[in-house]
């Protein structure tokens, strides 16, 4: 072989191996930008999913998710021989957001059992049995629980008892139970309460619980509102896409809710509840409205998180969102 095709089979040689080389740069730049395209999608997938913005869509006016204990409502009547009651309602979407109802049908269970406050345990609230309200004489107490259709009494023997109900989906729905304690509840203040728990039947929803107290609160008392959060503190602010915040109490007066725009917003359907009260009137991040609780005596508000970092629940309370009552 000539020196002449010898150097051009080298130059062949050469030419071919950069030709692999770089076939073998781009098919692995390629496997890179298609690897890394792919993992930034899963990653945007995972970061999205860890929100959930549309809310627990199994919700009521009274109940919520988390311990029971968490959760103690005071019932009033303004007459020691009247009876104590309340509505309580299980929707399938999250309070003040109706128009982002449960996609499914929700089945679900409502049960209604008697407890008695228990400082040893950790539930704090345990359920009775026949012998304590027996011990307790408490045989004259009941207590009725009606969803309009069927109704269920409490007391002596049947200390708890269970409804069956299913919310309709993709469209708002609700159910409503009357709850009504007979009237020496409030008079004589015993150990026995109420507990309250809805149970979905898709573990994609939360389970919502709560204790009733019955008191009595004569006519003329201090009138008295509050404003405060009900939300699980057990996780931080910055946990959380939105907030729930209750407005109640009991007699009339004049109440404002301030909120830092720089941090949280209100939510269009809370700020148009707060509106439609007669003489209510907005001045910037701040509602004014009148109360009394003989016509509302609570108000369900959501705000939305903007920029919540490392506040925490006392800081939320104080700074974030703040409620004045006057009379």
């Amino acid at each position: 072989m000539s020196k002449g095709t010898k150097k051009m089979n080298i130059r062949r040689i050469r030419i071919g191996s950069l030709i692999i080389a770089v076939t073998v740069c781009v098919l692995v730049a390629v496997i890179f930008t298609t690897t890394a395209i792919f993992t930034s999608v899963r990653n945007a997938q995972r970061t999205i999913a860890a929100y959930n913005t549309e809310g627990d869509r199994f919700s009521s006016n009274y109940l919520l998710k988390g311990n029971t204990r968490d959760n103690v409502r005071t019932v009033y009547t303004t007459g020691s021989d009247l009876p104590v009651f309340a509505v309580v309602t299980v929707c399938n979407y999250q309070q003040g957001r109706q128009t982002l109802p449960y996609e499914n049908a929700v089945a679900y269970t409502f049960t209604a059992r008697l407890v008695k406050y228990d400082e040893s345990t950790t539930e704090k609230y345990v359920p009775v049995d026949a012998s304590y309200i027996s011990s307790q004489s408490l045989t004259g107490y009941s207590v009725t629980v009606s969803n309009g259709t069927a109704t269920h009494t409490l007391g002596n023997t049947t200390l708890s008892d269970t409804f069956s109900g299913t919310l309709t989906g993709g469209t708002a729905d609700s159910a409503a139970y009357t709850v009504s304690f007979s009237s020496n509840f409030a008079a004589n203040k015993p150990n026995l309460y109420l507990e309250i728990v809805a149970t979905p039947n898709t573990p994609l929803l939360p389970t919502i619980s709560g204790v009733f107290i019955p008191d009595l609160r004569a006519a003329g008392a201090s009138d008295h509102w509050t404003g405060s959060f009900r939300d699980d503190s057990s996780t931080a602010p910055s946990g959380y896409d939105g907030y729930n915040y209750l407005v109640t109490g009991a007699g009339s007066g004049t109440a404002t809710v301030s909120w830092d725009a720089t941090k949280v917003t209100l939510s269009d359907v809370s700020r148009d509840l707060l509106l439609s009260v007669p003489g209510a009137a907005q001045v910037g991040n701040s509602i004014t409205f009148p109360v009394d609780s003989d016509v509302e005596s609570r108000y369900d508000l959501q705000f939305y998180k903007r920029n919540i970092t490392s506040e925490n629940w006392t800081q939320m309370a104080n700074q974030v969102i703040t409620f004045n009552f006057s009379e």
